[in-house]
């Protein structure tokens, strides 16, 4: 656990509306646009997904949490690259 105590602010302010999901942050990385995810606790992990790029120069990343599918979708320049993860819930 790299960093306990902003982990252990973000879980401070939990609520029922987050669910029993297990992913409680979600990063991508621009060097190789892998999805890095975690859950505070135990597990660490990253994923190779489907549309994967990477942004090694200059241009906007865009990601947009879907509360109602479970699902964050990363956009590069404006066009959409792919779900970057599931299952959030």
């Amino acid at each position: 656990n790299r960093k306990p105590a902003i982990a252990e602010k973000l879980r401070s302010q939990r609520t029922a509306k987050w669910g029993n999901g297990t992913v409680h942050c979600c990063s991508y990385y621009c060097h190789g646009g892998f999805c890095f995810w975690t859950d505070w606790d135990n597990e660490n992990d990253y994923s190779d997904w489907q549309g994967r790029e990477s942004l090694q120069r200059n241009g906007t990343i865009g990601m947009l949490l879907d509360l109602n599918e479970g699902t964050l979708s990363v956009f590069k320049n404006g066009r959409l690259l792919g779900k970057m993860k599931g299952g959030l819930d």
